[in-house]
């Protein structure tokens, strides 16, 4: 007996060991494993700086979880980082690609099932810089006209898809109030964001200056009325 108590107390740090690794495992798996299904974020990585995407890529993909479910409880979609490859892309078209399971990063003991979509379709367009004209953009009562208007520098430097810019002939300054009062005026301004996804000002602080003769045609119609009322 004594050489038994005697071992015992040889081999308890072994055995506490032992015995709080059971612990913790029962923690973990006691209750078994299961599934979770959420919403994660796609990050698009590896897109060429020439090149761009024009169609509209999901935000998120739908993928299911599985593992312990102690960790699913704690597991949230900020934990799960979902990878898009879209590197070696040199030339515009139209390309299907996979989200990989192999690539994306899980919290330890967790597992993906199923991703969904899990193949994905990129419209791709080199990024080119291209000079659209500027118009100025006034913003008058009817009563009010501008003659002579004119924009320096006349054109800005965009950059974009191709196929975007190809279509764009104009862009438009941000909305000119001048002061109503007749006769020459100037201000100067900036270029209004151009529509479209991706399309950006070369030069981002850039500026015009717009010069006109403001006119009031109230002052033109009372003279015309009272002459034909002379008639």
């Amino acid at each position: 007996m004594r050489r038994f108590i005697s071992l015992l107390q040889s081999k308890a740090p072994q055995i506490w060991a032992v015995l709080i690794a059971v612990v913790l495992w029962l923690q973990v798996h006691g209750q078994g494993e299961g599934t979770l299904n959420m919403e994660v974020a796609l990050q698009l990585q590896g897109l060429p700086q020439d090149m761009v995407v024009v169609n509209d890529l999901p935000d998120s993909v739908h993928v299911t979880v599985s593992g312990p479910q102690a960790r699913l409880k704690a597991v949230t979609p900020q934990d799960i980082h979902v990878p898009f490859n879209a590197s070696g892309l040199t030339m515009p078209g139209v390309v299907e690609r996979t989200v990989k399971i192999s690539d994306i990063r899980l919290p330890a003991g967790l597992d993906i099932e199923k991703i969904q979509p899990d193949r994905i379709e990129l419209q791709i367009d080199r990024v080119v810089e291209k000079l659209i004209t500027v118009l100025p953009r006034l913003e008058l009562p009817e009563e009010w006209k501008v003659e002579s208007i004119s924009v320096q520098p006349a054109q800005v430097k965009l950059s974009g898809p191709e196929v975007w810019l190809d279509s764009l002939s104009k862009v438009e300054t941000i909305a000119i109030q001048p002061e109503f009062k007749a006769g020459p005026f100037e201000v100067v301004v900036g270029v209004a964001s151009p529509t479209g996804k991706a399309i950006r000002l070369v030069n981002e602080n850039a500026k015009f200056r717009v010069k006109g003769i403001l006119v009031h045609q109230g002052e033109n119609l009372k003279a015309v009325e009272h002459s034909g009322e002379k008639r």
